[in-house]
């Protein structure tokens, strides 16, 4: 009896150790697993997090980039209350056929950036970046807003590539050295020339590079006093040194022709005094460009007027800014 008795409790122990070491197996299992579980949920929850910022990135760009904006004039409102803001450029996207964003409406979003974007393009608890890169890193940066510290790591980046007019400028006159018939946005205003068979005299002939025969390109221009004061008007040319040591230009209008000449100075040339002058006591005139060269295809150039914002710094005025030129759109949001 005793021996069983022995037996059986050995039976009882053996039991006890298996329990205890498969409730320690159990155990360990189940710790394994809350811990996998928390991993995934975390998991979960920053990919929710991510797509969900992600999802607001992308958004916002799209919002910005592609759309003009609520109302679409919202940059001439001094109330921006209501606003909802998008650069997109109306007028040129129409000419273009591309994404152009207005460099006004841009700089009315520098101006009020909190204001326009917290709670209309992003959530009013998020923050955000946009810096416009130009492609042709001769031209600067523009920092719409560049405050906060997008060093978190949990930082979305939309990037973009659109056409800006940078400067907001206007091509008067574009005078093409192979093609005079060009103009980039100005018709013209008058049938001739005013230097035209001047007392029967063709004083004003039109050069002619197929044939090497020098003369004269010549186009008009209608020009205010609210333009000469919000607007600075330079000649250029394109290439800024020109070889045609015989190439010269003036302006003047027709109540008031001039033989005075100028040589290029292989630099812009501010027009508003000269403009200023010709105009006199009107508010108004059409005032002649003319330039003249040699007619030898070698030595050709191309002839800028243009508009540029009143105060531009020298260093500024330069062709490039004449058309809408392509740049990174840098959008970063984050919490």
């Amino acid at each position: 009896m005793a021996k069983h008795k022995i037996t059986r409790n050995k039976y009882g122990m053996v039991f006890s150790i298996d329990l205890m070491l498969a409730l320690i197996i159990i155990t360990v299992i189940l710790g394994v697993s809350a811990d996998a579980m928390d991993i995934v949920s975390s998991k979960i929850e920053d990919y929710s997090y991510g797509n969900s910022l992600e999802r607001i990135t992308q958004a916002g760009a799209d919002m910005l980039v592609k759309t003009p904006g609520n109302p679409d004039n919202w940059e001439k409102f001094p109330d921006l209350n209501g606003v909802i803001p998008g650069l997109s450029d109306l007028e040129l996207n129409k000419k273009t056929h591309s994404n152009v964003i207005s460099m006004v409406k841009v700089k009315r979003l520098q101006e009020n950036y909190d204001k326009l974007m917290e709670g209309k393009v992003i959530p009013s608890h998020y923050k955000s970046t946009l810096v416009i890169y130009p492609v042709d890193q001769s031209l600067e940066p523009i920092n719409v807003n560049i405050d906060g510290n997008d060093s978190s790591t949990g930082v979305f980046v939309e990037n973009r590539t659109v056409l800006c007019n940078y400067l907001n400028t206007t091509e008067i006159v574009f005078i093409n050295a192979r093609d005079q018939s060009l103009l980039s946005s100005q018709e013209q205003l008058g049938d001739e020339c005013p230097h035209w068979e001047v007392n029967g005299s063709q004083v004003h002939s039109k050069v002619d590079y197929k044939n090497r025969k020098a003369g004269w390109a010549c186009y008009p221009l209608k020009i205010t006093d609210i333009m000469l004061n919000s607007t600075d008007f330079y000649l250029m040319t394109v290439p800024t040194s020109i070889e045609d040591s015989t190439s010269v230009w003036m302006i003047d209008r027709p109540e008031n022709r001039t033989e005075n000449t100028q040589f290029f100075k292989n630099k812009p040339i501010l027009l508003n005094g000269m403009m200023k002058e010709i105009m006199g006591n009107n508010s108004a005139a059409v005032i002649w460009l003319h330039v003249y060269s040699s007619g030898n295809p070698d030595k050709a150039f191309n002839t800028h007027l243009a508009a540029f914002p009143k105060g531009t710094p020298p260093e500024n005025v330069k062709v490039q800014y004449l058309i809408p030129q392509p740049c990174y759109f840098v959008f970063k949001v984050w919490v």
